[in-house]
């Protein structure tokens, strides 16, 4: 069978909702920490008042008066986390093969494959952070907040719940949260949109929409918490930073490296707008074989938020179905 080819394109289909949710919000600012020139710390300074007393009933028109001063909460940030995937093209390969395979295809399909699982892992870790970091929902009504968790029953995963959401991040106090449902609510979301000519289907599409944008993912929370989970997240709680060290060469620039010929430069995923690291290798091996090899690689972090007064109040709030 001649490409395209559903059953095998399937396998290049990203799961990256995590990436692009983060990316679309986030409000950080890196101040040079994706300079790829440069390796940075940099850190962060907020002033933050702790007091939570209520007001003193007494006569204050004293001349003498004192008042505490407000206190600093500070966070170093830095990039830290390396990982990378790498393939080779042998040219004898595709002389055995002949006019039945293509060289530029088997690249294709193979830097599409790599990029792809690049992407997913950044994916993961984004879940990975969020759930590391959830903290306590202050709507304790009507679902069971145990812990940092809220359980919702299976039931209660309709559009009806959007209501709750929005209920929840009033609460919170942090109204611009954007919500990730991993995994949960795919057959209902479909369902909203089938129906909206309908007056019920036309109400449920605008309780959904009330959230505006709303991400899921179909496996990858599964995958990392072995569980399917929804997150409320505020666009100051985490971000994603990347650096690419090669974008200043460019198209690409030449060097030898134990006899071989290096390509250095970058290519920006499809998928998430993430720009990488790309070495590339032409080497000759046995029987004068030449190997070209490509190394796609990331450096970066999923950033997080600093600890203020309310340690409970993180940014991130995790929901479970029962």
């Amino acid at each position: 069978m001649i490409s395209p080819n559903e059953v095998k394109d399937a396998e290049y289909i990203p799961d990256v909702a995590p990436v692009q949710m983060l990316k679309s919000m986030q409000t950080f600012q890196d101040q040079g920490l994706s300079n790829p020139e440069k390796d940075t710390v940099i850190k962060g300074i907020w002033m933050d008042d702790c007091d939570d007393a209520d007001p003193t009933e007494e006569d204050s028109e004293s001349c003498n008066i004192s008042g505490t001063q407000i206190g600093t909460v500070c966070k170093e940030y830095e990039l830290t986390t390396k990982f990378h995937k790498s393939f080779s093209v042998s040219d004898a390969k595709f002389r055995i093969l002949g006019s039945t395979a293509n060289q530029n295809q088997e690249i294709a399909i193979q830097q599409a494959k790599k990029i792809k699982l690049m992407d997913e892992y950044w994916a993961k870790k984004i879940i990975a952070t969020a759930n590391s970091m959830r903290g306590t929902n202050m709507n304790t009504s009507p679902y069971t907040v145990s812990g940092t968790t809220t359980t919702i029953p299976a039931a209660a995963w309709n559009p009806d719940l959007f209501g709750y959401f929005a209920v929840t991040k009033a609460r919170n106090k942090m109204p611009g949260m954007r919500l990730l449902l991993g995994g949960l609510m795919e057959q209902a979301l479909w369902k909203v949109g089938m129906e909206t000519g309908t007056e019920m289907g036309g109400a449920n599409f605008r309780k959904v929409n009330s959230l505006g944008n709303v991400y899921t993912d179909s496996f990858i929370t599964e995958e990392v918490l072995s569980a399917k989970a929804a997150f409320l997240i505020s666009p100051s709680a985490m971000a994603l930073v990347t650096k690419a060290r090669y974008i200043p060469d460019g198209a690409g620039r030449e060097e030898i490296a134990d006899g071989n010929k290096h390509i250095y430069y970058t290519i920006t995923s499809p998928n998430t707008g993430i720009t990488y690291d790309v070495i590339y290798q032409r080497a000759c091996g046995e029987n004068g074989n030449w190997t070209n090899t490509w190394d796609i690689r990331t450096f970066g972090d999923v950033l997080t938020n600093a600890v203020f007064c309310n340690t409970n109040r993180t940014g991130v709030l995790k929901f479970a179905c029962a």
